[in-house]
């Protein structure tokens, strides 16, 4: 198979953050098994930003969930290592991956309300987030830092929004209340999943400005997928998945 690549890199030398090599992701269906990615290769630093880009079909949502291997049956990593700070995601215990896992690496979904569960309040489902992360939190620290990650994402009246439900927010607002809950744990790496998919041109560009804004003001490595090209400023590595490949 054919693969295409376009690099843009920064000028800057940083320690690898993140590094994914020869990766061969399958599903094993009756008629045999078939290939998700199929050898995809690249590698992060500390605080970079890495624009995967590629048709639907690529293999690029694919290719964000073996990372964090959230990959469930009848798919598998059938090869390949998948390298944070010189762990390997792919063969680690399930024990250790639930300490990173959502903790040290934060994933954004494509759709808000899939994510969002629509009979808790916003609040309830951010402070038990973290909650789940760090057991000896308590409920008011809890609430203080979602209030100040929502301030973060520049969502007005925070505490007024923490009581209210999924439904009353529009769809660009709910992408920030994902963006925020990815915030939580201060990860050092988050992969966002088209996140601008079901928004309009305006509010597409409002994310996408401010997912490099958090970025540069966190010290984040970011793993952004889109069907086309919107990484509109800022220092990027571009790479483009063909035919589920990828690499340098």
């Amino acid at each position: 198979m054919s693969s295409i690549l376009n690099c843009i890199r920064a000028d800057d030398v940083m320690a690898t953050l993140l590094e994914v090599k020869d990766l061969v992701v399958k599903f094993a269906l009756r008629g045999g098994d078939v290939t998700a990615t199929n050898g995809v290769s690249f590698d992060l630093a500390r605080g970079e930003r890495l624009g995967l880009v590629g048709e639907s079909g690529a293999g690029k949502s694919v290719t964000g969930f073996s990372i964090i291997n959230l990959i469930s049956q009848p798919g598998y990593i059938a090869s390949g290592s998948v390298n944070f700070h010189g762990e390997n995601l792919a063969t680690m215990s399930a024990a250790r991956l639930r300490t990173i896992r959502g903790n040290r690496i934060s994933m954004i979904f494509q759709d808000p309300m899939m994510t969002l569960n629509p009979v808790l309040t916003i609040g309830t489902q951010m402070i038990e987030t973290l909650m789940a992360h760090n057991l000896q939190m308590c409920k008011e620290r809890a609430r203080g830092i979602a209030l100040e990650k929502l301030r973060k994402v520049h969502i007005p009246s925070p505490e007024r929004r923490l009581e209210q439900y999924p439904h009353e927010f529009s769809g660009g607002m709910r992408q920030r209340i994902i963006i925020a809950i990815a915030l939580l744990t201060d990860p050092e790496l988050i992969i966002a999943d088209e996140p601008t998919t079901a928004l309009d041109v305006t509010i597409q560009a409002e994310i996408m400005d401010l997912l490099i804004e958090l970025c540069e003001t966190e010290g984040m490595g970011m793993i952004l997928m889109l069907d086309t090209c919107r990484c509109r400023s800022g220092n990027w590595t571009l790479a483009v998945m063909y035919l589920r490949r990828t690499g340098y």
